[in-house]
């Protein structure tokens, strides 16, 4: 699985460049389950999130300061899908 929609998406609402209110417009459109587009995302984060070493382009276009991908997609899974849970490799 590619991870282009991910990776475009957290550039734009989570790069530190990036203002307060982009992260939470992410968190708004996480919520609109029949858009195409945040499907593909959460898709993505999923197996980014279980697969963490298969999204080695997210850093360099985030910056996130976690100190870890998978730190970073385990916060960003709890942020946009508090409800849920995360998924894991185990569960693939």
């Amino acid at each position: 699985m590619t991870n282009s929609t991910l990776v475009r998406i957290c550039g734009v609402h989570c790069h530190p460049d990036a203002d307060e209110e982009a992260y939470e417009s992410l968190k708004r459109l996480a919520g609109r389950p029949a858009d195409a587009e945040m499907t593909r995302f959460k898709a993505e984060l999923g197996h980014a999130l279980a697969f963490p070493e298969q999204a080695p382009s997210l850093y360099r276009t985030v910056r996130y300061s976690d100190g870890s991908t998978q730190l970073f997609l385990r916060r960003l899974w709890r942020d946009l899908y508090p409800d849920e849970p995360a998924p894991t490799r185990s569960a693939r």
